[in-house]
């Protein structure tokens, strides 16, 4: 089972207009490729604790499944991640946080 709680909430502009969210949460597994050409540490699923940026998608804003996700090790590392991909185009704002 892989424990959620979420840590930072927000938006970002989609094409500069769309209203859309994002959110860091924690997690307790690292999910793996699958690949079976990958390293065992890269293809398998791993219980480690770990932060995962979770994209909405702008035609349902608040929706968080099957989207887009990338996994930290840190929240520092999340956050720097989330604030600097290019498709936000520095309009990310985030609107909760829970440490």
């Amino acid at each position: 089972m892989n424990d959620i709680a979420i840590i930072k909430e927000g938006t970002w502009l989609y094409d500069g207009q769309i209203s859309t969210g994002v959110r860091i949460v924690s997690c307790s597994i690292r999910w793996g490729t699958g690949d079976w050409e990958d390293l065992p540490e890269v293809c398998n699923d791993l219980k480690v604790a770990g932060f995962d940026v979770q994209w909405a998608s702008p035609t349902s804003p608040v929706d968080y499944a099957n989207r887009e996700s990338a996994n930290f090790a840190t929240l520092k590392a999340a956050i720097e991640y989330a604030e600097s991909v290019a498709w936000t185009k520095g309009t990310l704002k985030w609107s909760t946080e829970v440490e």
